[in-house]
């Protein structure tokens, strides 16, 4: 797991999240401020991950993992090493705005919902969030 530069997630964002949309579609306006991570197997890039921190409160965005690799393990070692990163700067909360298909993923990792669903474009997302203190 290295920190990579925001260029380096699209391929993957873009793949994994949005395969029918174009590439410009994953870059995010805040990118340039994250901290992005990648999860690489033998020099193969195969998860991505980016964080957005913001005083105790982080967000993180993106979280995509190759589908050939997804169950094996791969995206809760990225999801811990980015908690672990998240605490040792100072986060008290992190939160994401999580797919439905995700929500076992996120509850499993100590994750809750906050609020209610929401539609974006024609996926629905929840708000899960977990304390870091």
């Amino acid at each position: 797991i290295e920190q990579i530069q925001p260029l380096v997630t699209r391929r993957l964002r873009r793949e994994v999240l949005y395969p029918s949309q174009p590439i410009d579609n994953v870059v995010l306006e805040e990118d340039d401020n994250g901290i992005h991570f990648g999860l690489y197997d033998s020099n193969k890039l195969i998860s991505v991950v980016s964080l957005f921190i913001r005083g105790t409160e982080a967000q993180f965005r993106k979280f995509a993992t190759d589908n050939n690799y997804q169950g094996k393990g791969y995206g809760s070692e990225l999801l811990n090493f980015m908690l672990t990163y998240a605490k040792q700067q100072g986060v008290a909360k992190i939160w994401c705005n999580a797919r439905m298909t995700a929500i076992n993923f996120y509850s499993k990792h100590g994750f809750t919902e906050a609020g209610s669903n929401f539609i974006n474009g024609d996926i629905t997302y929840i708000r899960m969030e977990k304390s870091l203190d």
